[in-house]
């Protein structure tokens, strides 16, 4: 397993001042596409100018990440989501980067339409990702239109294609299903990227009794800091085999941005010796 950091922990930095903090602390690779890098939007210029960035600071992209419309019914924001994923799929073959992430996105209303609707975009996409030999992780966000650890992996597996695998998010957990072992195992055979963060359980957190939010609550922590049995994790990892990126995300804690990174660098890869993955 690999030890990456996704930058939008330090989204208040400049592209150099960030990889220049994560190479210092030891990070040798970076997920990007929240902050510092729009693969979407990005112009040549910039492409080239991030490229730099990258190989001057001695640092290595396992990951783009992007929140693209896919999973909506309407067909024209669908398609704008295809056209979103075309394009970052270029610019992460430029990086030297044949790994993008996402987020399932849809309307949790509409399950079953939503399904449909990714079903076919990624049909349009795999021509693409077959032809620049790349592959999208998607993770089940809460408050997309698949919130479940089971019915996100039943859905990428039913696509039948390596391009396409499953995005493990610790920090949302408690969210995904109620075992994380058992959920690890039943992903085993698509898991292809993992994020590392803590969280509390959701009914630890407390809201005020004239709001109530219709997405139920997480958080990115620090891992130690919240109710996630990390050992669980890792043993999990270690039992099915899983050898790819473990990226850590603890963007709730951007008061303290360089601490937080070196705090779960330090925690994450006492763990991987822990379970014996190093």
């Amino acid at each position: 397993m690999k030890l990456s950091i996704d930058t939008s922990l330090m989204s208040g930095l400049s592209v150099d001042e960030t990889l220049e903090s994560i190479s210092k602390l030891g990070y040798r690779y970076v997920e990007v596409g929240l902050a510092h890098y729009l693969p979407h939007e990005a112009s040549d210029e910039e492409t080239r100018a991030f490229d730099r960035a990258l190989s001057n600071h001695n640092v290595r992209l396992a990951a783009l990440f992007g929140t693209y419309p896919v999973s909506y019914p309407e067909d024209e924001i669908r398609q704008t989501g295809v056209q979103q994923f075309q394009t970052a799929i270029g610019r992460a073959r430029e990086l030297g980067c044949n790994l993008l992430v996402a987020e399932l996105m849809g309307d949790a209303e509409r399950h079953v339409e939503c399904a449909e609707a990714f079903k076919r975009s990624m049909a349009e996409l795999l021509p693409t990702l077959e032809q620049n030999k790349t592959t999208l992780c998607f993770e089940a966000h809460p408050g997309d239109f698949i919130e479940r650890n089971r019915f996100a992996v039943d859905l990428i597996r039913s696509l039948q294609t390596s391009r396409v695998r499953y995005l493990y998010c610790v920090p949302h957990s408690f969210i995904l299903g109620e075992n994380i072992q058992e959920m690890i195992e039943y992903s085993r055979d698509i898991l292809g990227y993992v994020h590392l963060a803590d969280s509390f359980r959701p009914e630890r957190t407390f809201f005020s009794g004239r709001y109530f939010p219709q997405v139920q609550p997480h958080q990115h922590l620090v891992i130690g800091k919240g109710d996630v049995d990390f050992r669980s994790v890792f043993a999990s990892l270690r039992r099915i085999g899983y050898d790819g990126f473990l990226t850590v995300d603890p963007f709730s804690m951007r008061d303290n941005p360089v601490g937080a990174a070196r705090e779960s660098k330090a925690a994450a890869e006492r763990l991987m010796s822990e379970a014996g993955t190093t």
